[in-house]
């Protein structure tokens, strides 16, 4: 991947402002990130026609629900979930892509244009196991390490015991671990936590696939395989174990003083909370988002509003949510042939589309993380006066003329309009 530059607070959105705007930066407060999120909610593009969007298995559904929304705003256009791997202009991955997967897309379903990439939402992961009344069962980044790397094998085993007092793990089959085959957002999400947690236990690092464990070709023979072994253990989206109904392991958070506070899997605003974890890259020279599994629970400062996401913590709860949440991307092809792929991805970062995904069951970006999603998908953001919103090209024009010629920002704006 081409240069990067890590960026973890603050947003940025220069090249949709004119160059008279970004002098009023200089002596007047920024607008807060719900002000510019809400003035470009106002500015919706409708281009008809049919989008297509190839979907991981796990996620199937989740690009339907923000195709509803887009059509209720946008009539004559309708969108098309393809399994991935199928040619479309538009590809979720359950992950954060590489630049092999990048190259793969652009090379195969955008070859006249540009591939732009963003995360879409975040999903709470955890270990997802068949052993009827265990549910809330507790297991630290050691057990977890251990099962992964098979040297944990039994619910006997000392360490799950010792952080489960008044469970009974007797007389259960032991353990057998099962894994969907190629790379898997889950996988990257929770062996990053169990990298950064348990570096003793874990050494493989962060990796999209397990070496050990039996094999599926997809999810769904994979959950049905599980739900009909007992002490079958894998790792999953909890949303996705939810819906099968099987019990999904709660995981401890680790505080700034040392402690440790378990995260129960059915908090759906703590799933919120531990998104703000997740830490955003910008490739420099195509503006894409790159964001990691947001993992440790303690978000990233400058990367969540409470008010934003409409959280509501008890009197002295620490600001800590779910500890391992992987980020699904969506690879968009941005070309001048088929501005509706484009339009698409605008819609599914609005929060109507995010509105429609949260249905789904997965979790809307942060806030400030979704308005910075406006620069690379071209989202123009409306004057808060009322004025109109300048070309990007013109913008960058008035800077290049204010640089050559030696001008302040209005008499380089007013040379341009001439």
């Amino acid at each position: 991947m081409s240069r990067l530059s890590v960026k973890t607070r603050g947003v940025v959105l220069t090249s949709f402002v004119g160059a008279s705007a970004l002098a009023l930066a200089a002596c007047t407060p920024p607008m807060p990130p719900d002000v510019l999120a809400a003035l470009a909610e106002s500015q919706i593009v409708c281009e008809p026609g049919e989008v297509s969007v190839a979907v991981p298995e796990a996620f199937t559904g989740s690009m339907n629900a923000v195709g509803l929304g887009l059509n209720g705003v946008c009539p004559e256009t309708t969108v098309l979930e393809v399994p991935a791997g199928q040619p479309a202009p538009v590809e979720l991955v359950d992950r954060t892509p590489d630049q092999s997967v990048i190259d793969a897309f652009t090379a195969a379903n955008c070859p006249s244009g540009s591939t732009v990439v963003v995360p879409a939402f975040a999903y709470p992961v955890s270990l997802a196991y068949n052993v009827i009344g265990l549910e809330g069962v507790v297991m630290t980044p050691q057990i977890v390490a251990g099962i992964l790397n098979g040297t944990i094998t039994s619910w006997e085993d000392p360490l799950i015991a010792e952080a489960n007092p008044g469970f009974d793990f007797t007389l259960l089959p032991e353990l057998a671990l099962m894994d969907v085959e190629g790379p898997s957002g889950s996988v990257q999400a929770l062996t990053t936590w169990l990298a950064a947690e348990a570096p003793q236990e874990w050494t493989p690092g962060t990796v999209d696939m397990l070496d050990g464990g039996q094999k599926f070709p997809t999810s769904m023979d994979l959950i049905a395989e599980l739900t009909l072994v007992e002490s079958a253990i894998s790792v999953m989206p909890v949303f996705q174990s939810f819906a099968n109904v099987i019990p999904t392991a709660n995981l401890p958070v680790t505080l700034e003083d040392g402690s440790e506070l378990v995260v129960t899997a059915d908090d759906v605003q703590l799933y919120k909370v531990g998104s703000g974890a997740m830490n955003i890259t910008t490739d420099a020279e195509t503006g894409s988002m790159f964001a990691s599994p947001a993992v440790g629970g303690v978000p990233v400062e400058g990367n969540f509003d409470v008010a934003a996401s409409k959280i509501v913590l008890a009197e002295g709860q620490p600001l800590v949510g779910w500890p391992v949440n992987g980020v699904a991307h969506l690879l968009t092809c941005d070309a001048p042939d088929d501005p509706g792929a484009l339009a698409f991805t605008q819609y599914a970062l609005r929060l109507a589309g995010q509105g429609a995904l949260e249905t789904f069951g997965v979790t809307p970006l942060p806030e400030p993380i979704r308005v910075q999603t406006f620069g690379p998908l071209k989202v123009v953001v409306p004057d808060p006066e009322g004025a109109a919103p300048q070309d990007p090209a013109m913008d960058e024009q008035i800077v290049d003329t204010e640089i050559d010629a030696g001008l302040t920002p209005e008499e380089a704006e007013n040379a341009v309009a001439e």
